[in-house]
């Protein structure tokens, strides 16, 4: 792999590969520590290739897993400190890990520790020879798990060549050098832009300067972490510059080195984009759209002043390199420039499906014959239309929805709300608010009634469902509602209980 032999090269140069919460690993401490962790796998575990799951948020321990588990031919699972232990087990069932390391203080049955892991690596002799071992070709690099319909996460699968096919079209978008430069690496390791910093920064020898949940937690902390990382490359989702651009000290002058803002996951504003144009004179801003299906990005666009002044949301941009994104109508066949329909991709960068589910890959993946070469395809479920060659988005097939950079299946928390214990029914609605999601709103109907007022019942009502969802996934205001309206279909009136939040 790419990211393996780029960071054994940068080992020899005495570089810094990462930074958190002021505990550092270079180049080389990543290389060594990863090549035990590796050992220690081959060894204890042989030729079983199950996918090592991780627990945890920012640990500098985590991109060493990371590396050791593609070393070793496997692919890593990494779930956040957000996602409720009934849902990392529901998890580590269905890859049937051999390997669980968990760096939270929940409690999992036979997982390694943080101690555990450094123990390993002190003890533990790493051996030459590990090359022969590493993640190739169509092998499974990571597997990230989204929320489904069902109510049950889906693994998206993505292997090495996804990866190269990724790294290679967007290192060069990105314009990306040998420089040491620092890279913030914000992102939750089980979203899938955390890849950038994780893939193209280490490959491009870069510092990753990590946030963890503590830092950004305490506003001070974070600014202060700013201040003093020489950030050049900043990725993260839209919501994390527009909590910092409240504050008037988010300028230049705080991060003076900055060169690029990237952003992906959610709709990025105009608004949030004038106000960064104003305090950033001159910083490169990039768009970027992509489900996790698709390996990170699809497409991606510089913003310029111009669209600003466009009546149009801001583009999702231009095709990656050597794919191919069309649009089609409800029979499948592709529409005219500027007209509206369902974006389907078709690239080497696409999954070769979920993990373990047929029937929902069955649904949404295919393969075509493209100029004499078998590219896999997915169906988005994204409305979008072309203007030359530029591609707009306009929102969800279905009721599948980007929130905070969360991809969320509206389903999956209602079929979760349903199992609370004296939920009768529900309707889950996202709020929109300066053209994307701000929060979401459920309304309830209750088994029985418990005298207590809409406030109270929603306090019990929240508590439970975090036993179930991450917590980005509960709804910021749930509402006791006698019966829901019903339109002229027989089902539930969705547009009536919008009017009433609004």
């Amino acid at each position: 792999m790419r990211l393996l032999e780029s960071v054994k090269k940068y080992s020899t140069q005495g570089r810094l590969a990462v930074i958190c919460d002021g505990e550092r690993l270079t180049y080389r401490e990543l290389d060594e520590m990863s090549d035990s962790m590796a050992t220690y796998f081959i060894k204890e575990f042989g030729q079983d290739r199950s996918p090592i799951v991780i627990h945890g948020n920012k640990d500098n321990l985590i991109l060493v897993l990371m590396l050791a588990a593609l070393k070793s031919g496997r692919a890593y699972v990494p779930l956040d400190v957000t996602f409720p232990i009934e849902r990392v087990k529901q998890v580590i069932n269905e890859v049937d890990a051999k390997v669980v390391v968990n760096f939270t203080e929940e409690a999992l049955d036979g997982s390694y520790s943080k101690k555990d892991i450094e123990n390993i690596i002190k003890n533990i002799k790493s051996e030459s020879g590990l090359v022969e071992n590493w993640v190739k070709d169509d092998e499974n690099a990571y597997i990230l798990f989204t929320s489904g319909s069902t109510g049950k996460p889906k693994g998206v699968q993505i292997s090495k060549n996804n990866l190269d096919s990724f790294n290679d079209w967007f290192g060069k978008y990105m314009d990306l050098d040998e420089n040491e430069d620092v890279m913030m690496n914000q992102v939750s390791y089980s979203f899938d832009v955390s890849v950038i910093p994780i893939y193209l920064g280490l490959i491009h020898g870069k510092t990753l300067n990590s946030l963890s949940k503590n830092t950004l937690e305490n506003f001070k902390l974070l600014f202060n972490t700013l201040n003093e990382s020489n950030i050049k490359y900043w990725v993260s989702t839209p919501a994390l510059a527009e909590m910092c651009i409240r504050d008037v000290n988010f300028n230049s002058n705080l991060m003076p080195n900055l060169r690029t803002f990237f952003f992906a996951g959610e709709v990025l504003s105009k608004k949030l984009v004038k106000e960064l144009m104003e305090r950033f004179k001159g910083v490169r801003i990039i768009n970027g759209y992509g489900p996790t299906e698709g390996t990170v990005l699809l497409s991606a666009i510089d913003v310029t002043e111009g669209m600003l002044e466009d009546e149009r949301s801001i583009p999702i941009g231009y095709p990656l390199e050597g794919g191919i994104l069309k649009i089609v109508d409800d029979k499948n066949n592709e529409v005219k420039d500027g007209e509206k329909g369902e974006l389907l991709a078709l690239s080497k960068s696409i999954s070769k499906g979920y993990f373990n589910n047929e029937e929902m890959t069955s649904k949404v993946f295919f393969t075509e014959v493209i100029n004499g070469q078998i590219l896999r395809g997915y169906k988005t479920g994204d409305m979008a239309y072309y203007d030359n060659g530029i591609l707009y988005y306009c929102g969800r097939k279905d009721f599948q929805i980007k929130l905070n950079g969360f991809r969320i299946e509206i389903e999956d928390i209602e079929n979760n709300l349903r199992k609370v214990s004296n939920i009768n029914n529900c309707v889950v609605l996202p709020v929109y608010k300066d053209e994307k999601i701000s929060h979401l709103s459920s309304f309830v109907t209750l088994k029985e009634d418990n005298g207590l007022s809409s406030l109270k019942n929603s306090i019990l009502i929240k508590d439970e469902l975090k036993k179930y969802i991450p917590s980005y996934m509960v709804p910021r205001n749930i509402k006791v509602i006698n019966e829901f309206p019903i339109n002229t279909n027989g089902k539930v009136d969705r547009k009536k209980l919008m009017e009433e939040i609004k």
